[in-house]
């Protein structure tokens, strides 16, 4: 599911990924303990940072409330759910005892941890008094999408409506996005094309990635909106935007299935794009 989902790096990159992180910001780890870990989850390497760093620094670090937290959140984000808890739990002991008061980063690392406990209640609460405090766009996609795996559409529409009104969030095409597959999911495909052209034109304002591909987003985007059409019948006005999905991404395989699809004058309908 695009925009959806964190993935881990593979557990044969660990060394490699330490070796980088270490490497770029070893220097700055006698100042800060945890900088190695921090440098390890901001780049994606999550196995790294839970199997090797992580485990590392609480044991160097056992006061450290800091190297707790992000433990627990390398492990919660490598499925290692007891050792999240048990971290986390940790962490917010260390804060306590050191007066530190709650804020609003350890409160949604709570919410995502209970999401992954299957306390969904109890995430969604966080989440949202993570989001009050914060105002943070990270956080309001992160109730959007615990919300959305439970099946609670309207909560789901609501964050990520609230998510595209943050400063971040007005450069995102994300929550437009996703908004727009949730409406069309359940038939309202007017104000789903809506969404979808909206994703599509914050995607385009800014422009192609790092890498100078285009952004997934405005892909999807396209191939959803021929979607739609296609659902009512629109098939030109489909066919074109699935060519315009495929000609930002000519490997998209969605677009060259659906084109493939309404070449043949099958009657099947185009393939979703999870």
């Amino acid at each position: 599911m695009r925009g959806m989902q964190l993935r881990a790096r593979p557990l044969a990159s660990l060394a490699v990924a330490f070796a980088l992180a270490a490497g770029a910001s070893w220097g700055g780890a006698q100042d800060d303990p945890t900088a190695t870990l921090r440098d390890l989850l901001d780049r994606g390497f999550y196995n790294a940072a839970a199997q090797l760093e992580g485990p590392r620094v609480v044991e160097a670090a056992p006061n450290d409330a800091e190297a707790h937290l992000l433990y627990a959140r390398a492990a919660r984000l490598t499925g290692d759910v007891p050792t999240a808890r048990a971290a986390f739990d940790e962490a917010v002991a260390l804060r306590a005892a050191a007066g530190v008061p709650e804020d609003a980063r350890l409160v949604r690392e709570r919410g995502l941890l209970a999401a992954a406990e299957g306390d969904v209640d109890g995430a969604l609460a966080a989440l949202e008094a993570a989001f009050a405090a914060s105002g943070a766009y990270g956080a309001a996609m992160d109730l959007a999408r615990v919300a959305w795996r439970d099946g609670r559409t309207d909560a789901a529409l609501d964050a990520f409506a609230r998510a595209a009104e943050t400063e971040e969030g007005a450069r995102e095409p994300w929550p437009h996005l996703n908004r727009g597959r949730i409406l069309g999911r359940a038939g309202d495909v007017d104000a789903a094309l809506e969404a979808l052209g909206r994703a599509v034109t914050v995607a385009e304002a800014q422009g192609r990635t790092s890498l100078g591909a285009p952004s997934p987003a405005l892909v999807e985007a396209h191939y959803r909106i021929g979607t739609l059409l296609q659902a009512r019948g629109e098939l030109a006005r489909a066919e074109a935007a699935y060519r315009t999905a495929r000609s930002l991404d000519p490997n998209y395989p969605p677009a060259l299935q659906a084109l493939d699809a309404l070449a043949r004058g099958g009657d099947e309908g185009p393939p979703d794009a999870e």
